[in-house]
């Protein structure tokens, strides 16, 4: 059917697994095909999410993909930097992105990678970035993406953190990792050198140069591990008899085993080391101690001290001692034997040697580099990052070196605040890291940079001023004459009053208002309803007006001594 021949190729939700395995690529080769294989190559969109706890993690994810695919046409793309994959992603899309959280959410807010296509998504080895803030990304990332697909999880190792991740995002996860139960026998000793993953061959020539083992069996599982290796070997003259290589599935012999790689279990390295107690010596990435520890089962790791730094150490003191024989022997000193000869009463002339010593030492600069950004004009730079974006001072010295180009010497202090930052840059690159650094994403969050200027030399404040802004009145009247007489009529002028005496104010024993007694009569009710209204005056005729001296009397029969006012009729009872 035509509709199933459109339907994704991707895996389904019942294949989320779970891996413990050391934090090496070449280790989960087997995981990697299995997901590469099922990679639709007709389909230009993005297939599989790799999400890495940082930029060189998520480049490793990458080449070991780039390996895994072969001749295949299956496009990746590790996104170390988000502008740059951005611009890839958008041209055309990739099978195979690879990156940090906070990476690929800031691709998803730019459109770059559409998340509707996804059908994979591999965790790995995020345990040193969960639980802190680089992990919150994740949240936002996986609320994207497709809840179908398979979740592959890889860890070093098992721990609560990862437990709460699988519970949230793999959920019914098969897992596939060693228990205590699965291994026998003692602990297991190793010694280390910590080394980089590009330059595993330059740490392997310089570990067999410090050794000097007549003879040695080097591990690896991949090829192009192996091949490396062997080159080293030639390349110091050992011959194929004396440093052989080893791929697993040997009998364990006596001679001392060099780890180029890891092994992927405990069952593995026991099947190499066997019962022979040989001796175990492992190149490691700083990241990979902790997995080290795990395939050992608790024995006692070591470094490995080579010889080229201890020489190195002494060849310093060696000039350090010619330079003093030189001043000793053709320079003139007594100047300073005066000044230092009444120490000798309460120190050994050694000790004060070295005690000046000490003091050259502390006085001379660490680094030319760093003396000359020392004298050289620093611009304050202000960036829209602060604590609560949780970005570190490495991050912001990481992004101006990748964006601007320049090198971390023209980088001074920076001051991480609440909600944004402060950073020194040379006052004559500090335009160029602004228009750089401007618009890149740190920490999933756009950058806003520009220069920060002192407050002194800030311009003033045009418009009208606040209230805050007027100043304060001053009531001084300056060289302003006094006025002088008043001229003109006087004002207000009273006649005068004579002798007239002064009115008393005494009332003398004046008796008190009596209270006004209502006696038995009750209050009155308040009245009810509506108010009454006045009654109408009517057109009453002029009034002429009442005398006040005339005696009124109240008349009923209208006599003499009346007012003369008409009386009014009272109506008659009826006696019946």
């Amino acid at each position: 059917m035509e509709s199933e021949a459109k339907e994704p190729t991707g895996v389904t939700r019942g294949q989320n697994a779970v891996h413990v395995m050391p934090l090496d690529w070449s280790a989960a080769e087997g995981v990697l095909a299995t997901l590469v294989d099922r990679i639709d190559l007709g389909r230009a969109e993005t297939q599989l999410l790799v999400v890495s706890a940082d930029a060189e993690s998520a480049a490793a994810a990458a080449d070991a993909i780039v390996l895994a695919a072969g001749d295949r046409p299956i496009a990746v793309v590790a996104v170390t930097s988000s502008p740059r994959a951005g611009r890839l992603l958008k041209a055309s899309p990739a099978h195979v992105v690879t990156g940090a959280p906070a990476e690929l959410v800031s691709l998803l807010q730019g459109s770059a990678l559409k998340p509707e296509s996804v059908r994979g998504v591999v965790f790995a080895w995020l345990d040193p970035i969960l639980e802190t803030p680089e992990a919150k990304p994740l949240e936002t990332l996986l609320g994207e993406l497709p809840k179908e697909g398979a979740r592959v999880v890889l860890a070093a190792e098992v721990t609560p953190a990862l437990e709460a991740l699988i519970e949230r995002y793999a959920r019914r996860a098969r897992r596939a990792t060693d228990t205590a139960g699965d291994v026998t026998g003692a602990p297991l000793s190793a010694e280390y050198v910590a080394t980089a993953g590009t330059a595993r061959a330059a740490t392997l020539r310089r570990l067999l140069d410090a050794l000097d083992l007549p003879r040695a069996v080097l591990y690896a599982r991949s090829d192009a591990a192996r091949a490396d290796a062997r080159r080293v070997a030639r390349a110091l003259g050992y011959p194929a008899d004396a440093v052989r290589l080893s791929g697993g599935g040997e009998a364990p012999g006596a001679d001392p085993i060099v780890l180029v790689e890891l092994p992927t279990s405990r069952e593995e390295l026991r099947a190499l080391v066997g019962t022979t107690g040989r001796r175990i010596y492992a190149l490691v990435q700083p990241s990979q101690l902790a997995s080290l520890r795990g395939l050992l089962g608790g024995g006692t790791v070591a470094p490995v001290a080579l010889l080229e730094a201890a020489e190195r150490a002494r060849g310093r003191d060696a000039g350090l001692r010619a330079s003093l024989r030189d001043v000793l022997a053709s320079g003139d000193v007594r100047r300073e034997v005066l000044a230092l000869e009444p120490l000798l009463a309460e120190f050994d002339g050694i000790e004060i040697a070295a005690a000046a010593l000490r003091l050259l030492e502390q006085q001379r600069p660490a680094r030319p580099a760093a003396a000359a950004a020392q004298t050289q004009p620093m611009q304050r730079l202000f960036l829209n990052l602060g604590e609560k974006d949780g970005v570190r001072a490495a991050e912001i010295i990481g992004a101006i070196t990748t964006e601007a180009g320049i090198p971390g010497s023209q980088v001074g202090k920076i001051e991480v605040r609440d909600t944004h930052s402060i950073v020194e840059v040379a006052a004559s690159v500090a335009e160029l890291v602004v228009g750089k650094l401007t618009g890149s994403v740190v920490r999933g969050r756009r950058v806003q940079a520009r220069l920060d200027t002192p407050r002194e030399d800030r311009p003033a404040r045009s418009g009208p001023p606040v209230r805050g802004d007027r100043p304060v009145r001053s009531f001084d009247r300056g060289d302003r004459a006094d006025r002088g007489p008043r001229s003109g009529p006087p004002r207000g002028d009273r006649p005068d009053r004579g002798d007239r005496p002064a009115r008393p104010f005494d009332r003398g024993a004046r008796p008190a208002r009596p209270a006004y007694d209502k006696g038995d009569r009750a209050d009155r009710p308040a009245r009810s309803g509506p108010p009454r209204p006045a009654a109408p005056r009517g057109d009453r005729p002029d009034r002429p007006a009442r005398p006040f001296n005339a005696v009124r009397k109240f008349d009923r029969d209208g006599g003499a001594g009346g007012t003369g006012r008409p009386t009014r009729p009272r109506p008659r009872r009826d006696d019946a």
